[in-house]
């Protein structure tokens, strides 16, 4: 008896160890596969399976990818070695990859896993450190030896403590590390190969018998433990007495509940508030009362969701330098909407709006409705003998009647039988960002340059094509979400979009609106001759500014001229080594610009609206003064993509659309979006984006690796324009009056700036900018080298005076 005891205790232990081995034996073999797949990975393995999900790696998409893969571990093994390689610490992840072996081997020898855990420890700040320092460098294998957490420490590291002291502390951290924690992890390594030498000299006989005996022992222990499970079930048999007869209690009738069809039976752990309406019940409860016409409720689009981050996020620029695009985890999370409709304030809305109608003898045959993100659409089919007129003659009454404003009637809707009625919703919803990216409509966009600008009526993400548009004009009121707007088209911008394919142009009279995009000088921001900031915030650089971008128009269609296309598209496609980027000119105030440069600024703006669409120069330009000194005529026509928020009066609306219901609006996002192929404005809710994600997102690109090729606009002819005739004289030979003491002062000085010449000559911007290219032209003074200083080449005021008169000779 005691005998069985102990051979049923052993039992567990034995069970246990087993477990260990297994699990031991699989840590091995997983490190192993993953060490394979590793040191076999292939960097183009990463542009087949991209486009590939996780959950589709079984499916027939599979089979075609994998006869492409060079991995030879597979599509798994393909897609883990470029995680690890690319997206996580590059190839010094071998390190904690390897601990995973010595856990394993550690489990099937049953030996203390504290040297094992010391060694994972070890292994994974080792690779940590190791990264880094391949990170610091800028040879041609420090991606795949650093990764992208080794990249991004690389880059704090040498921002907060310098180059040097980056590498100082990270020899430190290595040194100091192996030297404590090494000794017990080579301690431990070491004896384990003493192991495996010693195991592999046994003899193969001794291994054989060995296992016998271990198998014999295994057999006694089952035979064992079977003996005692069928003992020990005798014995229960035996102890346990026959079952007394139970009385079944008499079951007492239920009380009939009647059933009601006033209101849907729901769950006991469920309430009547948390429980949309279907479309139908709806309906019903509308259509009940005698008389009226019938409602149908049209279902909304429900847009597939994508996520942006499984596209390939890493390409090569043309200078050799590695980009990575956004995170959309940049953005702030979306919460959870149940799409709940309000019944009641559907019921009110159509029981006011036919009453005041009926008031009028205005028939309705038919309603149908459309529930916004902040407003509804009622689309009214009226009787014939109607004439629409009379409906849009109500607009004021129905908006009284609806204590609501914002009201806006469409009569007709274009392309149906119908007058449609826009309602402000009673609960509105807010539109982000994050929404309306992460749409597989978004992610798989064949669009040129896709900008997001909301959602529509019937909650579907509208997405514009700003190459076709061609220029965008934005116009409304003080805080009706011009600037957010501004900041989601740039966004969406960059998340689609490589430094490669768009530079930005950026224009912000008003200094504080585009500042958060000082972090995209090294990647999407254009430079100016002579001018150190790259966003331009003073009225007469930004004249400059736009002279530049005009000369850039000119020799982009000598570039066209030449190669024997007609536009960029074309241009790119047949040079793509030579391809040119796309230019967006970002203009967030008009109105300051024409006040203080009036028809310096409207002359560039013209010529740009007019002839820079074919060489991918394009316009967005927003003012809050939607006046007709402000947005002129010939601005108006070369602008046929507008967009209008919430204006004061209806003279503004029609001077930004040419038509009423910008005055109607609800502000905050709600805009009318004038399509350049569509004969009426549509109704969009701008998506919401923080100054806190757009600062996250400009730090997030500002902190790679700078471009090496940054693009310089050509400086604009001194002698074009009418700015040089207003903003000084000449002489005879073309130089300006100022050009003799210009020059004096750059020699004596030995500096050379146009803010120089503005300070001490009192020189207008303009005007300074074209003593300095004079200067340049004269060889006194170096070419622009983007923000750095001029150099002056003349090193005396006796060889300038020798200069000066050889060039009056």
């Amino acid at each position: 008896m005691k005998r069985e005891k102990k051979a049923a205790k052993g039992s567990a232990p034995d069970r246990t160890m087993l477990k260990k081995e297994i699990i031991g034996i699989a840590f091995m073999l997983g490190s192993l596969y993953l060490i394979c797949a590793i040191l076999s990975f292939h960097p183009d393995d990463e542009a087949s399976f991209a486009a590939l999900r996780w959950y589709d790696i079984f499916g027939k998409a599979a089979s075609d990818i994998a006869e492409s893969i060079h991995n030879p571990f597979g599509l798994l093994g393909a897609r883990l070695s470029a995680f690890f390689i690319n997206s996580f610490l590059g190839y010094p992840v071998i390190l904690p990859v390897l601990s995973m072996f010595f856990w394993g081997w550690s489990l099937l020898r049953a030996k203390s896993l504290k040297p094992a855990l010391f060694f994972f420890l070890y292994s994974v700040v080792i690779s940590i450190v190791v990264a880094s320092m391949f990170g610091l460098t800028s040879a041609p294998f420090s991606d795949v030896m650093a990764g992208t957490i080794g990249r991004m420490l690389a880059a704090l590291l040498s921002t907060v403590i310098g180059f040097t002291g980056a590498w100082v502390l990270l020899g430190v951290i290595a040194v100091v590390l192996t030297f404590y924690m090494g000794k017990s992890v080579f301690a431990a390594l070491s004896r384990i190969v003493v192991t495996v030498m010693s195991a592999a000299s046994v003899p193969a006989e001794a291994i054989r018998v060995w296992n016998e005996e271990r198998r014999e022992k295994r057999a006694e222990k089952r035979r064992v433990k079977e003996e005692k499970a069928l003992r020990k079930k005798e014995e229960q048999m035996r102890s346990v007495p026959a079952p007394a007869p139970v009385m079944q209690p008499k079951e007492e009738p239920r009380p009939a509940v009647p059933l009601t069809y006033d209101e849907p039976v729901l769950p006991a752990d469920a309430t009547p508030a948390a429980t949309p309406v279907a479309s139908t019940t709806l309906q019903q409860l509308i259509s009940q009362v005698p008389g009226e016409p019938e409602m149908i409720i049209h279902q909304t689009v429900r847009e597939k969701e994508a996520d942006l981050d499984e596209r390939r996020l890493k390409v090569q620029t043309r200078d050799r330098e590695a980009y990575r695009f956004p995170s959309i985890d940049l953005l702030e999370k979306v919460p959870e909407d149940n799409d709940h409709i309000d019944e009641h304030h559907l019921a009110e809305s159509k029981r006011k709006l036919l009453e005041k109608l009926a008031i009028y003898k205005i028939e309705v045959k038919r309603i149908s409705t459309t529930v916004g993100p902040r407003v509804t659409l009622f689309e009214l089919e009226l009787a014939p003998d109607v004439k629409v007129s009379r409906v849009k003659s109500l607009e004021n009454d129905l908006a009284m009647a609806l204590s609501a404003r914002g009201i806006r009637i469409i009569a007709p809707i274009p392309g149906k039988n119908a007058v449609g009625v826009e309602i402000p919703n009673g609960k509105p919803k807010t539109v982000w960002l994050r929404s309306v990216l992460q749409v597989e409509k978004f992610k798989n966009s064949k669009m040129v340059l896709p900008i997001v600008l909301g959602k529509t009526i019937a909650n579907e993400v509208y997405i514009a094509d700003l190459a076709t548009m061609p220029h965008l004009l934005i116009a409304g009121a003080t805080g009706a979400g011009k600037s957010v707007c501004i900041n989601v088209i740039i966004s969406s911008l960059l998340y689609a979009c490589s430094p490669d394919k768009v530079k930005f142009v950026m224009v912000d009279p008003k200094r504080v609106e585009l500042f958060q995009y000082q972090h995209l000088k090294n990647h999407f921001l254009m430079r100016f001759p002579g001018i150190e900031e790259q966003i331009i915030t003073d009225p007469q650089k930004a004249v400059y500014a736009l002279r530049c971008v005009v000369k850039e128009m000119e020799l982009r269609y000598e570039t066209l001229e030449k190669a024997g296309v007609r536009n960029i598209g074309d241009l790119n496609r047949r040079f793509p080594e030579e391809a040119l980027p796309y230019i967006v000119v970002v203009i967030d105030e008009l109105a300051d610009l024409m006040i203080t440069a009036g028809r310096e600024v409207e002359e560039p703006i013209i010529r740009i609206a007019q002839l820079a669409r074919a060489v991918g120069i394009h316009l967005i330009v927003a003012t809050q003064r939607p006046s007709v000194d402000v947005i002129t005529g010939i601005i108006k026509a070369n602008f046929p993509s507008r967009i209008a928020f919430q204006v004061a009066s209806r003279v503004d609306s029609r001077t930004i659309l040419d038509s009423s219901g910008a005055d109607q609006l609800l502000g905050n996002g709600d805009m009318l979006f004038q399509p350049s192929d569509q004969p009426k404005a549509m109704r969009i809710q701008g998506p919401y984006v923080s100054s806190g994600e757009v600062e996250a997102i400009t730090s997030f690109i500002g902190s790679q690796h700078a471009l090496k090729n940054l693009c310089v606009l050509p400086a604009p002819d001194s002698q074009k324009g009418n700015g040089s005739q207003s903003s000084g004289s000449t002489e005879k030979d073309g130089r300006d009056s100022m050009f003799e003491e210009a020059a004096r002062l750059v020699v004596m000085h030995q500096q050379a700036s146009v803010s120089l010449l503005q300070r001490r000559l009192r020189l207008g911007f303009s005007r300074a900018g074209r003593v300095m290219d004079q200067l340049e032209f004269s060889g006194i003074v170096s070419e622009a080298d983007g923000s750095r200083a001029r150099e002056v080449l003349i090193n005396n005021e006796d060889s300038l005076e020798l200069l000066l008169r050889n060039l009056d000779a």
